[in-house]
């Protein structure tokens, strides 16, 4: 069995290899374990010997005489022509525009092998709104992914790490497998909320609106930032830690954790739930906005366990429990109202 150095995978990224040491290369990655860690020493290599390092000095000096030097050639052009003063300024509109042009194009062929490569990287699941997704990771643990959520993780070493990250951006349930080396699994949000494990079931809210963490089994530790201060709470089963926008955190026992997770069969579990609440819910999750007519309105609580597979479902639950009409405006929102008698 072919095996390679990592000199030599260096000297491929750096593009110093021969035809010969490129069909190796190309017989080696045969192996699907071999993919693993060309991808480890390939993020490896980009840190150690950045690929682009921009001198902004250099590059504005340039750009700016390159414009004004062709910029005096089409003048001069221009005057010998007998151009008048419009014309001359074309021809400089011209000129910043095709150096501009350049640039942008730069730009974003910058940007597309950066996501490129980011896509190489980590393997991202993704549900639409109405969805939920069963995700198997790599290490064993698995993950049920609710409706407009995003779960990222490393495509190839996401298993032989020190510490097992996957990033959320949505809701998620987690259950976790333990490792024989004691791996720790970390969960990111981008709302300045982390929670650490070791071999645990729970999930993880993480919205513009706040994030929620509810512990089912075992031991989780949430890092979170107040102001610019970190700080953690240990929890354990039947904890709820809430963390709003603004950093400020609270924990509390919850009767039904399970509760928490009814979206995973479609069901919607409301315990003196305002309506305002639930009409964040139907937006996070079906993408329908809903606007109530008064403040009063979107007080009211309501209290029950009920099944929807869209939002049409609930909002004609809300509109018979509560005796409300709807009206659907040309944008998709709900305007929700009382009825009056």
């Amino acid at each position: 069995m072919t095996t390679l150095s990592k000199n030599m995978l260096f000297e491929h990224f750096a593009g110093r290899t021969s035809p010969l040491q490129k069909k190796m290369i190309a017989d080696w990655l045969n192996n699907p374990e071999n993919k693993e860690v060309y991808y480890k020493w390939l993020e490896e290599y980009e840190n150690e010997y950045p690929q682009i390092l921009a001198d902004k000095d250099k590059a504005k000096a340039f750009f700016f005489q390159k414009i004004y030097s062709e910029s005096d050639i089409d003048v001069q052009e221009a005057l010998e022509s007998q151009y008048d003063a419009i014309e001359e300024k074309s021809i400089w509109q011209m000129a910043w525009f095709k150096w501009t042009s350049a640039a942008v194009i730069l730009m974003f062929s910058g940007l597309a092998l950066y996501f490129q490569r980011d896509h190489l990287i980590y393997q991202v699941y993704q549900t639409a709104y109405g969805e939920t997704q069963s995700i198997s990771l790599p290490d064993g643990s698995n993950v049920t992914l609710n409706a407009n959520s995003t779960l990222k993780l490393k495509r190839f070493s996401f298993k032989n790490e020190a510490t097992r990250e996957v990033f959320l951006d949505g809701e998620a349930e987690f259950s976790v497998k333990h490792t024989i080396n004691n791996q720790k699994f970390i969960v990111k949000t981008s709302q300045k909320l982390e929670v650490e494990v070791l071999g645990t079931e729970f999930s993880v809210f993480a919205r513009n609106r706040g994030s929620k963490v509810v512990l089912s089994k075992g031991k989780v530790k949430v890092n979170f930032l107040n102001g610019t201060e970190k700080r953690f709470i240990m929890m354990k089963p039947g904890d709820l830690v809430s963390l709003d926008k603004m950093g400020k955190s609270e924990i509390k026992a919850v009767k039904n954790v399970n509760s928490y997770t009814a979206w995973k069969v479609h069901r919607f579990v409301f315990d003196d739930t305002s309506l305002e609440e639930i009409s964040y819910q139907i937006a996070e999750m079906f993408g329908v906005q809903i606007k109530m007519n008064s403040q009063e309105l979107a007080n009211r609580t309501v209290t029950g366990t009920f099944s929807a597979d869209k939002a049409d479902d609930l909002i004609s639950i809300l509109q018979e429990l509560l005796n409300l009409q709807y009206q659907k405006n040309s944008d998709g929102t709900v305007v929700l109202s009382e009825i009056d008698e």
